[in-house]
């Protein structure tokens, strides 16, 4: 999570000329580095927040949809690139300006205070997921929050790759891919495109015990793997991190 989610609310309450911006899918709102000189408001599409690891490593930090917002920095330099997952529209106000109006207005202090605060118990929350959940509940959690944030209808249109929820975890595709995978062929959810981006959640109520629990999950029973000729060796069902521990 960013420090701070500044969001439409804050930035109409620091009566700042506010910019409208529009970005095409793919293309970048800043690079990490770049210096810090406005904040920023998804109102439409979606984004991710991630840095460059070493050994050309990916670790995504947040993905950002309407509502959310990003680029706050204690600092001068952003920490971290933001890049647009789909076409996106976002309001951006100075960076300086809102600091100085937060001086003499306590109501835009609170709302400040108030969005730091929520911003690290949802950091903190995260942080938790990846320390105790194994990577089916990880799964399991994911698909629930995106069905808050983007269903419409009862479809969920995921405007991430199953490349950029691996790095969002910090596992690999093949943990990703085959969590869902199973989830599809336990019939928790239905795929509606070729791509199989677009969800829908057959049984929300399982998917939720998978999120809180996973160990009543037939893992191997559903993805069909048995040891055949090649030998292969499945990974076990509790990496989280991308590591294969044979039984």
């Amino acid at each position: 999570m960013s420090l701070i989610n500044i969001d439409r609310a804050i930035l109409e309450a620091a009566n700042l000329p506010i910019i409208e911006l529009s970005y095409d899918r793919g293309e970048t709102v800043y690079e990490q580095g770049a210096l810090a000189q406005f904040v920023y408001a998804v109102d439409q599409g979606a984004l991710y927040r991630f840095r460059l690891m070493p050994g050309e490593r990916r670790s995504i930090f947040q993905f950002l949809f309407p509502g959310d917002g990003f680029g706050y920095e204690t600092g001068r330099h952003h920490r971290d690139t933001v890049r647009a997952l789909t076409n996106i529209k976002a309001l951006a106000a100075s960076r300086p300006a809102l600091l100085l109006a937060a001086k003499s207005d306590a109501r835009l202090s609170n709302l400040l205070f108030s969005a730091a605060a929520s911003a690290a118990l949802a950091a903190d929350e995260k942080t938790d997921i990846l320390r105790v959940k194994t990577a089916t509940e990880q799964i399991a959690q994911f698909l629930l929050e995106m069905e808050v944030c983007l269903s419409k209808r009862g479809i969920i249109d995921l405007p991430m790759s199953r490349s950029q929820i691996a790095d969002y975890f910090g596992v690999r595709i093949e943990t990703v891919s085959r969590a869902i995978n199973a989830f599809q062929r336990e019939k928790i959810i239905q795929f509606r495109d070729r791509e199989q981006r677009r969800i829908v959640i057959r049984d929300k109520r399982r998917l939720q015990k998978l999120a809180s629990d996973a160990s009543d999950f037939d893992y191997w029973s559903v993805l069909k793997i048995r040891t055949t000729a090649n030998t292969e060796t499945p990974p076990n069902r509790n990496e989280t991190h991308g590591t294969s521990i044979r039984p």
